[in-house]
């Protein structure tokens, strides 16, 4: 049972490196092809009858990757930190200041202060819905005989 449970934080650790590769690698991509991505997004959305801004897709695109990265985040920490939200956070908090600094040297890109933010708020929104769902689970499993 004790390697089964090392086995799932391997897996869960190694999802988040490379979740967090992923992003760091899509902040380096130049700013067209960045566009060029957020464009087809933008088209197939349209497809559906939905009048969205470009503005808008870009934003819901960098909340939902952090959205995701806070979810493997407490995943990764909730057996040893339990309801300690600054550790996943904080670390999320770091690969998003991390995020920009990349973007500003990458060609066409900015690094934005609210961009960071939005970041964060993803992050921050899924920790918080992890641990209510941990809570409501918890609660539910007491009240079962």
């Amino acid at each position: 049972m004790r390697k089964r449970g090392v086995c799932i934080t391997a897996v869960l650790l190694l999802l988040t490196v490379l979740w967090i590769l992923f992003i760091l690698g899509r902040s380096l991509q130049p700013a067209d092809l960045s566009s060029e991505e957020s464009e087809l997004v933008l088209r197939f959305f349209q497809r559906l009858h939905l009048r969205l801004s470009m503005r808008f897709v870009r934003k819901c695109a960098h909340f939902t990757e952090y959205l995701i990265l806070g979810i493997l985040l407490y995943c990764d920490t909730a057996r040893l930190y339990r309801r300690k939200l600054w550790i996943p956070c904080g670390i999320g908090l770091l690969t998003a200041a991390a995020d920009e600094l990349v973007q500003r040297f990458t060609p066409g890109r900015s690094g934005q202060l609210t961009d960071v933010l939005l970041d964060f708020s993803g992050v921050l929104t899924s920790c918080l819905l992890c641990l209510a769902v941990l809570c409501l689970y918890r609660h539910r499993r007491r009240k079962t005989p």
